[in-house]
């Protein structure tokens, strides 16, 4: 899969402040209206997009990119300009990937087997208030004993949340998708089971087996990819997604997104980001995922007669 060229030399850097209301209104925004992160987006130039730090002194995705602008993983990422400050606000100037498709359908899949920060998870204190969220989400989650005192720690609850979707056993979850023509599709993070998944996937490439066989080109180019890379191997990846799109002119693409909480590994340590999670380890299964969507796309039989609905998975459970 080709790597599109980008057309910032002509105006992006020469930009100061993001597009004006005339360019924003025209604009192809799809990806931005599917990231689900109000304001957090902005159209820059012509060929590029502003992403709002979420955290005003946390620069980990500004260097994450940084380096992987020089690492042998360029190619699978946005490209990476220059880091912003406007208004007391700091943004990245990244790659619009929008720019290489005309009215593309766009997939966000977030990968690995644990989506948290080991650090969010090292406080034991029992929380009723997470005992609570998840007996509104499933009320025959908690054990005797977790009912019997009525909190749980904040790890339960979050490795809980992971085994509602499909990352607890393949290692990624379908965060949301836009198939093209119609409205965004959200509601995902219960999609679950093998069948759930292809259903989603069979939905978004319209059962078609050429597009299949692209992304699965894909994934194997981003695992191979990630293997090889310095920067990758040495750093635990949260929160990362992979970004499909294609459209109706046979263009297809797929990379790596999202780094704010991507941490560099300890002197020494390694990791094979396949093993399983232990507090400590910071194993974080993004290449178990890859490999579970390569073997789905792989096997991938979609009906060519079969107009899939997407529907968001029933929320009633067995307990």
């Amino acid at each position: 899969m080709k790597r599109f060229k980008t057309r910032h030399s002509q105006t992006a850097l020469d930009l100061s402040a993001p597009a004006s209301d005339a360019l924003v209104k025209n604009r192809k925004n799809a990806w931005i209206q599917l990231a689900g992160h109000p304001g957090a987006f902005a159209p820059a130039g012509p060929s590029t997009i502003w992403k709002r730090r979420i955290n005003f002194k946390d620069s980990t995705e500004t260097r994450a990119y940084e380096m992987l602008m020089k690492d042998s993983a360029h190619d699978i990422v946005p490209e990476f300009f220059r880091e912003v400050e406007y208004n007391g606000e700091y943004f990245i100037e990244i790659e619009d990937l929008l720019q290489h498709f005309i009215n593309p359908n766009i997939m966000d899949i977030k990968i690995g087997k644990r989506t948290f920060m080991e650090s969010e998870v090292k406080n034991p204190v029992l929380r009723k208030d997470l005992y609570e969220k998840m007996v509104k989400l499933c009320p025959g989650a908690p054990t005797p004993e977790e009912r019997e005192q009525q909190a749980i720690t904040k790890l339960r609850y979050m490795q809980f949340r992971e085994e509602e979707s499909s990352t607890a056993e393949y290692g990624f979850r379908i965060e949301a998708l836009r198939v093209s023509g119609e409205s965004p599709t959200t509601n995902l993070k219960k999609v679950k089971t093998m069948a759930q998944i292809e259903n989603v996937l069979c939905k978004f490439i319209k059962n078609q087996d050429s597009v299949r066989w692209k992304f699965h080109s894909r994934l194997k180019q981003i695992k191979e990819k990630f293997e090889s890379s310095s920067f990758l191997m040495s750093h635990q990846i949260i929160g990362s997604s992979i970004l499909f799109m294609f459209d109706e002119m046979g263009n297809t693409g797929a990379w790596m997104i999202d780094f704010s909480k991507t941490v560099p590994l300890p002197q020494g340590k390694t990791l094979t980001h396949r093993d399983d999670w232990a507090l400590g380890n910071g194993e974080d299964g993004y290449l178990y995922g890859v490999d579970s969507l390569i073997k789905i796309f792989e096997n991938l039989e979609c009906s060519k007669s079969d107009s899939r609905n997407i529907h968001a998975p029933n929320n009633q459970h067995d307990g």
